[in-house]
């Protein structure tokens, strides 16, 4: 019978006590559960440290906090995932949500698709303070694939191989991940399966659409001179995506 894989979760937040309590209890809900909880507070001054407190107390999965002075979401993640102990590994930001499924359908999905260096699902985007107003009103999108962390559960061998996000990049560090994952080959199995609300508000990061997109494009470029200089031509190399319904 083989082991079950374990599972850390991370979650980066600055100043997050608005919504982080929600994302983690998302986290407990899961119908499998992971093994640990990692919230890295990049220098937050508000109550974020007392909501993570409060929770660890009562939870019956284990949260742990390191704490760091404010170096921007790449470094939380990286100092997450180095302390991580999981063979998977699963990035939530503090004002997103996943679905109660998240963890066992990407678990199975892997296990699918031992090629795969990570599962990728769809996401539904909601705005505002309330996820179940928004269902109720109907103020969410249809699910679809979007290029979020937080819909994706990595291998954890996948990350060593990529190696870390760029602490440099405070915008777009999950894209210049992933485009430097798809460079050495790894490949995405995407499943047409739901498993975060991504949360749209003022305090987004990507709230400034215009600056994230002129960031998008400055690393697809990027991407692209460095396939070149790799020798790698395009539409060459195999796809980095293996699609599912499942």
């Amino acid at each position: 019978m083989c082991r079950q894989p374990t599972i850390s979760v991370i979650i980066p937040v600055f100043n997050g006590e608005r919504f982080l309590a929600e994302a983690i209890d998302s986290v407990l809900a899961q119908t499998l559960p992971p093994d640990e909880i990692i919230v890295v507070d990049d220098g937050s001054t508000d109550g974020t440290g007392d909501v993570v407190a409060a929770l660890a107390v009562i939870a019956s999965v284990r949260i742990h906090t390191i704490s760091q002075e404010n170096q921007g979401p790449a470094a939380a993640r990286n100092r997450g995932a180095d302390s991580a102990s999981g063979d998977l590994i699963a990035f939530l930001d503090a004002d997103d949500l996943w679905l109660p499924d998240k963890t066992a359908h990407q678990v199975a999905t892997l296990a699918a698709y031992p090629e795969a260096g990570a599962a990728w699902g769809d996401a539904y985007e909601f705005a505002g303070d309330s996820l179940v107003e928004a269902l109720a009103t109907g103020k969410h999108s249809v699910p679809s694939p979007q290029f979020l962390l937080q819909s994706m559960l990595f291998r954890r061998a996948t990350l060593d191989v990529v190696g870390p996000f760029n602490p440099d990049l405070r915008i777009g560090e999950d894209v210049d991940w992933l485009l430097r994952a798809m460079e050495q080959g790894v490949r995405f199995v995407l499943h047409r399966h739901p498993v975060v609300y991504y949360r749209r508000h003022g305090a987004n990061l990507t709230s400034d659409r215009d600056a994230a997109h002129r960031q998008f494009y400055a690393l697809i470029k990027r991407s692209l001179d460095r396939r070149r200089a790799a020798g790698m031509k395009p539409g060459k190399q195999p796809s980095p995506f293996i699609v599912t319904t499942r």
